[in-house]
């Protein structure tokens, strides 16, 4: 059973997302074996307790536990409502190509930390993962939910279906930018792209597409400059395929929240 994190800024507190309809007239009340275990058994919480529980847009609530028992009991008194906050400025899609589960999982996990609010997993002409199951999706959302109570989100960022790469650069919405990581010396620096789009745009949403293994297609590249997918370089050293868009992701959240 994998271990919810615990909050480490605020002493003896834990937060967990939990459904918002457990959340209502001053009452928590939930069933969820995982999140009972996890209070009974690994934390070893009870009566007068208090834990944190976030409703995954936006709000966060101060819970005293009244019943808590291992087979997923959970009831408290809300004491108090309040903004989660730990979001960014940008609201980030990272189309992440499907490369081998462990990368890709670690990727999404860090993903997260840094504070993109959407995944789009998307097969590419060199993907070597096939698309997921609904059971390698659900393992997918406990990974995202564990990452964001982690990092101290205060919105639980968004996994959907697998599409084809093609699909996902038609997907986007033309009104917002979007950005693909390209190694090409053609390509424009990340960090330049992002200051012409805060200068003249000032976007509150943007997508990142990057590579598998292999990289992408001169087709995929083409199908994403029809679209008006931007390219754009993360310098003359070449990322794995995990990497880039992690990199990525950390310059483009420094930089709306910094000059944002």
């Amino acid at each position: 059973m994998p271990r919810r994190q615990r909050d480490t800024i605020r002493s003896n507190t834990y937060r967990f997302f939990v459904d918002p309809s457990a959340l209502d007239g001053g009452k928590a009340r939930l069933f969820d074996p995982e999140l009972g275990h996890q209070l009974a058994d690994v934390l070893r919480l009870g009566r007068g307790d208090r834990i944190i529980l976030l409703d995954g847009e936006g709000w966060q609530y101060t819970v005293s536990l009244e019943a808590v028992d291992r087979r997923g009991t959970v009831n408290g008194a809300i004491e108090a409502r309040e903004a989660a906050g730990g979001e960014p400025r940008i609201n980030l899609t990272i189309y992440l190509p499907l490369i081998r589960t462990e990368r890709f999982e670690w990727a999404l996990q860090k993903g997260v930390e840094l504070g993109a609010a959407t995944f789009v997993p998307t097969t590419c002409a060199r993907s070597i993962d096939i698309a997921p199951d609904e059971r390698k999706l659900t393992r997918w959302r406990r990974i995202i939910r564990e990452a964001a109570e982690q990092s101290r989100r205060g919105r639980l960022p968004r996994l959907t279906p697998a599409i084809p790469f093609a699909e996902a650069c038609a997907q986007w919405d033309s009104s917002d930018p979007a950005l693909l990581l390209w190694e090409g010396t053609d390509a424009t620096p990340l960090a330049h792209a992002l200051r012409i789009l805060q200068q003249h745009t000032s976007p509150t949403s943007l997508a990142l597409f990057s590579g598998p293994e292999g990289g992408l297609t001169d087709d995929e590249r083409q199908c994403a400059g029809r679209h008006g997918i931007m390219s754009v370089s993360l310098g003359p050293r070449t990322l794995r395929a995990e990497t880039a868009p992690i990199a990525a992701t950390a310059i483009i959240v420094y930089e709306f929240d910094t000059h944002g």
